[in-house]
């Protein structure tokens, strides 16, 4: 955990959205793509590094057993989560830790769906040992949805890993996780569960990331996460395009860093200009 004694710490930006521009197709699997880009990636994550990324995400969001079986992929969780992280190590060169991405496996668990946490546990910790192997050095739970299954991802992670764990929920327009969930209540549980460090990731409402990240300061034992997008997606064409410039993005997140944010980064229409000004304003 020698890293989040350096803080503030600045993350990474977007993959996904960035990836759209080289070719990938929404709804298709990501983590394939990128498998069969590897290039595109490599140079993605060299430029965050160079803009002043402290951390890098390994493109694994998706690597879990659920989400790949929609794309035929269920049997290739190990395979798929070793190259993909190694190419993240290949392009941080050891200069900045990598974490482990996780996301939400999509299945809505009991009394919401049929979805077991034994089962979303075991589901979990196959990822988790692919990605121990590959020789991860965190690991981020990201863009929750609720409470219970990112309960099981870091339950599978504690089970098998004693590397810091980095929880992020994103937020309805509500100011409450998607199931309905308060943050102080969830900062809470994650703080007991052992999480390193907890906020909310995939937001556009700055107004609104600013008043959660000051009301979790008030109560906040661990370092807070805020990994927004760049503003508000606006649809055209059918797709969403982001237009937050990388100067109004750095100036809303040095005032959400002066309300309690440690670690810092961008989501869903961020690049790499988005983290030199962010570096530049708060560093």
């Amino acid at each position: 955990m020698e890293f989040l004694e350096k803080l503030p710490l600045i993350l990474d930006g977007a993959t996904g959205t960035e990836m759209v521009k080289h070719g990938y197709s929404i709804g298709s699997s990501l983590e394939k793509w990128i498998l069969e880009h590897p290039e595109h990636l490599i140079e993605l994550q060299r430029g965050y590094i160079s803009a002043g990324s402290d951390l890098i995400y390994a493109p694994t969001f998706g690597a879990n057993r659920v989400l790949l079986q929609k794309y035929g992929l269920g049997g290739s969780v190990r395979e798929m989560n070793l190259r993909l992280a190694g190419l993240s190590l290949e392009a941080s060169e050891g200069r900045v830790p990598v974490g482990g991405d996780i996301a939400p496996a999509g299945e809505a668990l009991e009394p919401f769906g049929d979805a077991k946490f034994e089962e979303l546990v075991e589901v979990y910790s196959e990822q988790v040992k692919a990605l121990e192997e590959a020789g991860v050095g965190f690991y981020a739970v990201e863009t929750q949805l609720s409470c219970e299954e990112a309960k099981a991802a870091v339950t599978a992670i504690k089970q098998n890993s004693k590397k810091p764990v980095l929880v992020s929920f994103t937020c309805t327009e509500g100011g409450k996780s998607y199931y309905g969930e308060d943050f102080a209540g969830l900062l809470s549980t994650f703080e007991e569960l052992g999480a390193s460090a907890f906020g909310i990731n995939c937001c556009g409402d700055f107004e609104l990331l600013k008043r959660l990240v000051k009301e979790m300061k008030a109560a906040a034992k661990i370092p807070l996460i805020a990994k927004p997008n760049a503003g508000k997606p606006v649809v055209a064409g059918g797709k969403p395009r982001y237009d937050l410039s990388p100067e109004s993005f750095a100036k809303q997140m040095a005032e959400i860093r002066k309300l309690g944010a440690d670690i810092l980064g961008g989501c869903c229409g961020t690049n790499k200009d988005h983290i030199s000004a962010l570096a530049a304003e708060i560093k």
